[in-house]
């Protein structure tokens, strides 16, 4: 069976509802992305994130939808670039356009699905993208048709409170996963974004691998749990499987990116469609971690 479908909110694009979260290819070599994105394809996975506009990412990508562009949405990142091969961050418009550019040149096409605004943690982030000229840019590429949607990765709910009622934001990749259940706000916010249109993407649904160390005490760091340190003894039940079922099932979740580097690790979600309710029910893995 393959990876099901889900509207990305307003933007009216049909997203996998898991997508590959691209961060942990960066120490991949081109041929192996170019494989682990046409296996992910060939399963009707088709939102790509682009964290990291590092060179050999994007040729890898680019490599592994030739031929098919129309049917991949990739997420280009404003503010994510690379200085001499290493990956570079910037908040100034100029520069993160001439990223964006770049970008679209390597991947071999004059559009990106979403223009991403990078990594907004928090509230000072916020402003600093909001005055500084950055927000005013992925408007601006939207209405050139450089890209088709606005959105914002952000570590703070109040960032994607503030991001939603600008009007201007399509689009929020934010951490979701059993570790940020009880997180105060979390619920109110996603119910927001979705009566808005605006669709959430979760990143982090394994918490970064935490929630797959069964039986050890781990930290929960707040980059993994969306604002809130955890600790927790992880329950031996919970699985990938598991973790996705919760995700996908939180309110206005479009899509879940996965961080893969290896084929292998494709095929432990791709097992995801063909899992039964049993192994899909989280409820008391849930109870038990909290």
């Amino acid at each position: 069976m393959s990876i099901g479908q889900r509207v990305l909110g307003r933007t009216g694009l049909r997203v996998s509802e898991i997508g590959i979260g691209c961060e942990h290819l960066k120490r991949v070599k081109r041929e192996k992305i170019a494989s682990i994105v046409r296996e992910a394809s060939a399963s009707e996975i088709n939102y790509f994130d682009l964290v990291w506009s590092l060179p050999t990412v994007l040729q890898g990508i680019a490599d592994g939808i030739e031929g098919q562009r129309e049917k991949a949405h990739l997420i280009v990142h404003l503010g994510s670039g690379h200085l001499n091969g290493s990956y570079k961050r910037s908040r100034k418009p100029g520069e993160c356009e001439r990223y964006f550019d770049d970008a679209l040149s390597v991947l071999r096409t004059d559009y990106a699905d979403v223009a991403n605004i990078h990594y907004v943690k928090d509230l000072g982030v916020w402003k600093e993208v909001k005055e500084g000229g950055v927000v005013d840019l992925a408007v601006r590429l939207k209405k050139s048709g450089r890209a088709k949607a606005v959105g914002i990765s952000t570590h703070d709910i109040q960032v994607i409170r503030l991001a939603v009622e600008t009007g201007f934001i399509d689009v929020v990749t934010y951490q979701v996963n059993m570790a940020n259940h009880n997180l105060p706000g979390r619920d109110d916010t996603l119910k927001m974004c979705g009566e808005r249109g605006v669709a959430v993407v979760a990143m982090k649904p394994f918490a970064g691998g935490k929630l797959l160390q069964h039986r050890k005490k781990v930290k929960i760091a707040k980059y993994q749990a969306g604002g809130m340190t955890v600790d927790a003894k992880i329950p031996a039940g919970v699985t990938s499987i598991k973790c996705l079922s919760y995700v996908l099932s939180q309110p206005g979740v479009c899509t879940t990116i996965t961080g893969v580097s290896s084929l292998d690790e494709l095929h432990s979600v791709l097992a995801y469609p063909d899992a039964s309710h049993e192994e899909k029910d989280y409820s008391q893995v849930l109870r038990e971690l909290l």
